[in-house]
């Protein structure tokens, strides 16, 4: 079986970035395209250095870059599910997909994680010889400024991950586009 891809999701106009709103998109959409059985998010300023991190879902939501170059190739926290992680269908929607209301940048990877653990299932990763990735240099995009209500909202993902998330999403789709790989 051939792995698919399907094209990243952008969000239209000058707004701050909500990457995690965008990644609920995507899912939402490559649901109405196929019937996939695992979903990758990531960052595409990763590269991964080793073929042998497998890009297929475990039984358990995977966080797949636990060694990055701009961390020293190691986690930055115990807690980290940032760069590029891994979830079935049946995961990403038991833990109600990413929140919707991260403006800006930083938070939603943490709100992930917790939404992981409060539904009882852990986060499996490679080695950290295995699980390496290179980031590619940039400057910080304008309009992801760093989101000053991160840490108060992530003080609250226990009472609001189950309102904010797949089931409150609301978007208008703009436009569609296939391109060739």
């Amino acid at each position: 079986e051939r792995a698919g891809v399907t094209p990243p999701h952008t969000q239209a106009g000058n707004a701050t970035f909500n990457r995690a709103k965008l990644l609920n998109v995507g899912f939402k959409e490559a649901m109405r395209e196929a019937d996939w059985r695992c979903v990758y998010y990531h960052d595409v300023d990763l590269i991964p250095e080793n073929d042998r991190n497998l890009y297929v879902c475990d039984a358990s939501p995977k966080h797949a870059s636990i060694a990055m170059d701009k961390f020293g190739y190691k986690l930055p926290y115990r807690g980290y599910f940032g760069g590029v992680s891994a979830l079935t269908p049946d995961q990403y929607m038991k833990i109600n997909g990413f929140p919707n209301n991260y403006w800006g940048w930083g938070g939603e990877d943490d709100d992930i994680a917790t939404r992981i653990q409060l539904n009882g299932m852990l986060i499996v990763r490679p080695s950290v010889q295995v699980g390496r990735y290179k980031m590619i240099k940039h400057k910080h995009d304008k309009g992801n400024e760093e989101n000053p209500k991160r840490f108060n909202m992530l003080a609250k993902t226990r009472r609001t991950w189950q309102h904010d998330g797949m089931n409150a999403l609301e978007y208008t789709l703009v436009k569609r586009e296939h391109r060739p790989m």
